[in-house]
């Protein structure tokens, strides 16, 4: 598991169905260099300055703490 984040997150949406990375559409928790799996989920980040979406893949969403908290206790939004 990797430590909370400093950004709170806002709300996560499950994606209909897992989609590739392509151009810009990349795993931001982990970068296309270092993450080949698909993006399945939108985290949307409380940032010191705003909300920012954060596409996520299926590893992020079991592997970070703070993720993994919220969809204990919360679910996904769009569900």
């Amino acid at each position: 598991m990797t430590r909370p984040m400093k950004s709170s997150i806002i709300s996560l949406i499950r994606l209909d169905e897992p989609t590739p990375q392509h151009d810009d559409w990349i795993c931001t928790a982990h970068g296309r260099d270092a993450c080949t799996r698909d993006i399945v989920a939108v985290a949307e980040l409380q940032t010191k300055d705003a909300v920012q979406p954060y596409r996520v893949c299926e590893a992020w969403l079991t592997e970070n703490t703070s993720a993994a908290a919220y969809l204990a206790t919360n679910g996904y939004d769009n569900r």
